[in-house]
């Protein structure tokens, strides 16, 4: 069994830095996971370009960065790869606008994110391959580790494959932006899809975030110091995460108190019952149907009303505005000292 999970694992050893390398990469979206990939790829000795608006943000931070920026039109007729990074609800427009009248058969797309293809928002020509490099990460990240040399490890799934060569591109890739120095690992586009859906939405940013608020305002509302309730619930995940994040929840239990643990254990059991688990269940369906699909659709056609309304019920929380006063102040104090 365990020999067996890792038969899907890759890591520097696996992967051939010269198939990039011998390739020029279009990086078409210069947000932070663009510019993050953008930079550890020209690092690794890839040539890299960038397109951008005529004008935009992008195209300054681009060319602060060093690099050569043509429009998007100009960067994919020169490129052999095509690394689309933009922001999901605004790539099937910009690729049929500007990327599909430029490519050219052989070229390869590069995706961090199935959304797109798995859903036929971006439907590609036959005679182009279809790859996706997804850290496991933010772009800040995968800039900072592969800075320290280090890695964020990488999902990669070949959707079409018509050069038969386009995982090991793919690998190569990977390697050039960090990944193969933790790992890599295979997949498909539409599992990446819908478990990244999945746990965005279930753990990383909704059921950690929600439960931390809603755990500071039970404390608050009970009568406890808002400070107090502050280090509890939020200050202090990140020395938790950080204990488990190496060496699992059984490191974990053994670094802490006999009475966290059991009471962990045992209220972790009643907190997450069969009622919460058949939420999950639910919001995966969700993803699996395409409703989830159809509600983002419809709420970025109508100019994020709801996202909005949300945005500013949290930024006006009392737990946001505790949070700016303490972060503010330990921060300062230690860049201070």
């Amino acid at each position: 069994m365990n020999k067996d999970l890792l038969k899907d694992l890759y890591f520097d050893k696996d992967a051939d830095l010269a198939l990039i390398q011998a390739k020029t990469v279009a990086i078409v979206g210069y947000g932070n996971q663009g510019q993050a990939q953008a930079l550890n790829l020209r690092d690794s000795g890839v040539k890299v370009i960038v397109g951008a608006r005529e004008g935009g943000r992008s195209q300054q931070k681009a060319n602060s960065d060093g690099f050569n920026v043509t429009p998007i039109e100009d960067a994919v007729s020169f490129a052999e790869v095509i690394a689309i990074l933009l922001p999901d609800q605004v790539m099937a427009a910009v690729y049929y606008k500007s990327i599909a009248p430029n490519l050219s058969a052989g070229n390869i797309l590069q995706f961090s994110h199935g959304y797109n293809i798995h859903y036929g928002k971006i439907v590609p020509p036959k005679d182009v391959d279809v790859m996706m490099i997804a850290p496991s990460g933010a772009g800040k990240m995968v800039r900072q580790e592969f800075e320290k040399g280090n890695g964020v490890p990488n999902l990669i799934a070949i959707h079409q494959d018509n050069s038969t060569d386009t995982f090991e591109l793919a690998l190569s890739y990977s390697k050039a932006i960090g990944g193969t120095r933790s790992a890599t690992f295979k997949s498909t586009f539409k599992e990446e899809t819908e478990t990244d859906l999945f746990g965005e939405q279930v753990v990383l940013t909704g059921g950690i975030p929600k439960l931390i608020q809603n755990s500071f305002k039970v404390m608050v509302e009970s009568g406890y110091s808002p400070i107090v309730a502050w280090f509890v619930s939020y200050y202090e995940v990140k020395l938790i995460v950080d204990l488990f994040n190496e060496n699992g929840f059984q490191f974990m239990n053994k670094a802490i108190s006999d009475t966290a643990e059991y009471g962990g254990q045992t209220r972790g059991n009643r907190l997450m019952d069969a009622a919460a688990i058949d939420k999950m269940k639910s919001f995966l369906s969700e993803i699996q149907s395409g409703e989830f699909f159809n509600e983002w659709e419809a709420e970025a056609k109508a100019g994020f009303p709801h996202l909005e309304k949300l945005r500013e019920e949290d930024s006006n929380s009392e737990f946001e505005n505790v949070s700016k006063v303490l972060l503010n102040a330990i921060y300062k104090n230690k860049s201070d000292s």
